[in-house]
């Protein structure tokens, strides 16, 4: 804020200053020099020829603000936490499905633009994320999984600092917290208008069902919804379990592929259906064509590209922290969901079906 001078014989260093060193040379309060260097006490009037005085009071003292100590007067860290939930493994940015990455470069810029710093650490991807809830190192956090098991629907409900959620509705904590979602419906509707209009009568969605998120299940939800309105025929074996350890997705390629398109609850399951395909020695998109959901650049990397529902993670994150930095402020926003409308972005996995 103030360039350094050299400093007088005996005189502090800039880091030993205070406010009442800066009041003292320059022969005016303490509330004085807070009014002219940090903007405070603004009933208090001061001359321009004073305020002149104390700032180069503070430039030959070397004055510097201690921020810290500001903040924790003000409880405030300027810190926010990003939760990963419990009982799940840590997140990556890179090797798998480029959804992590896109969310938190929208958290970040988001952060950074409302003048916070964004932490992971190791307690919000291990087993015990509630010290992370509790103890004071944040002004607030952002909840991105859509896992909500018994474990993480508990520390939600017990949080007693400013939270937002990603992929929830904020209606699953009885509008407790806000809340950034997209529009899953929508972009399962979107998706299943394409491959009818491509031709394809007969089509599954994928998931992993023994830990399903909340999205996941509304996805699957959708699908059937959306497929029964079109008097299309859809029922259990229309819904494929790839399980953790893909089991569910290898036997249902050694029984022999009954459907001519496929709609994975993410693209990790788009990708990991293709790739069983290939080893199957299922063509695709010849024989089976293939949808995910999220579609970052990862899409691109997969062969044949695949097609996927986009829905704007960067956006959303940033969203989420503007929503977050409203609740710290103690407001709730209204309505306390915002939900985000999703596209479709057509690569090498589809085509028309076959006859």
């Amino acid at each position: 804020m103030y360039q350094d001078s050299p400093r007088r014989e005996g005189e502090k260093s800039s880091g030993n200053v205070t406010v009442r060193d800066v009041a003292e040379r320059a022969g005016v309060s303490p509330t004085v020099v807070s009014r002219v260097l940090h903007n405070k006490a603004n009933a208090i009037r001061v001359s321009e020829a004073t305020a002149e005085r104390v700032r180069r009071a503070a430039e030959e003292l070397g004055y510097r603000r201690n921020v810290l100590a500001t903040l924790f007067r003000e409880r405030q860290t300027m810190m926010i936490g990003v939760l990963h939930g419990m009982g799940f493994g840590k997140p990556l940015f890179s090797g798998t499905s480029q959804y992590f990455s896109c969310l938190m470069d929208g958290i970040v810029d988001g952060a950074f633009s409302h003048g916070y710093s964004v932490t992971l650490c190791p307690q919000l991807y291990g087993s015990t994320p509630e010290d992370a809830m509790a103890d004071g190192r944040f002004d607030g956090l952002v909840w991105y999984s859509t896992h909500l098991t018994g474990g993480n629907r508990e520390l939600l409900e017990k949080c007693s600092v400013p939270l937002v959620l990603i992929h929830t509705p904020a209606s699953e904590f009885g509008n407790k917290f806000p809340a950034v979602i997209c529009d899953n419906h929508q972009g399962i509707g979107i998706a299943l208008d394409k491959l009818a209009e491509l031709g394809h009568t007969r089509i599954a969605f994928a998931l992993e069902n023994e830990y399903p998120s909340v999205e996941g299940v509304f996805r699957r939800d959708a699908f059937i919804e959306i497929m029964e309105q079109r008097g299309l025929s859809v029922d259990d074996s229309d819904i494929i379990d790839i399980r953790a350890d893909l089991t569910g997705l290898h036997m249902y390629f050694a029984s022999g592929v009954r459907h001519t398109a496929i709609i994975g609850a993410n693209d990790d399951v788009g990708s990991k259906v293709i790739a069983l395909a290939h080893q199957y020695g299922v063509n695709v998109p010849g024989q089976l064509s293939v949808v995910g959901f999220d579609s970052t650049s990862y899409c691109d990397q997969v062969q044949p590209g695949l097609s996927s529902i986009h829905q704007p993670l960067v956006v959303m994150g940033r969203s989420a922290v503007s929503l977050l930095v409203r609740s710290i402020s103690g407001e709730m926003p209204d309505p306390p969901t915002l939900v985000f409308p999703c596209g479709l972005d057509i690569r090498g996995s589809t085509t028309s079906a076959r006859t």
